[in-house]
């Protein structure tokens, strides 16, 4: 008998600590989840400021293309008249 209750002894012991182990592995994986959502909103507000830098991007290249196509014909105009003779 007394083997009896040092084995149920043994295995109550084992299920509480069970028990124990599971509940902290429940509260790290909620703790982690919310890590996760955090990291999640982060990237978003960095993915949305990134978009934002690309269009600011693209607005300053098209400006530039077209101050670079004026600067071209400008070369090419003056070009154009140095090989014209003085008349």
């Amino acid at each position: 008998m007394d083997r009896i209750e040092r084995a149920l002894e043994l295995f109550i012991a084992d299920h509480e600590q069970f028990r124990h182990d599971h509940k902290q592995l429940l509260r790290a994986q909620v703790l982690q989840q919310d890590e996760i959502n955090g990291l999640l909103k982060i990237a978003q507000a960095h993915t949305v400021q990134l978009e934002e830098q690309g269009r600011q991007l693209r607005e300053l290249g098209e400006g530039l293309n077209e101050r670079i196509d004026k600067l071209v014909s400008g070369f090419g105009e003056y070009i154009r008249n140095q090989g014209r003779s003085p008349s």
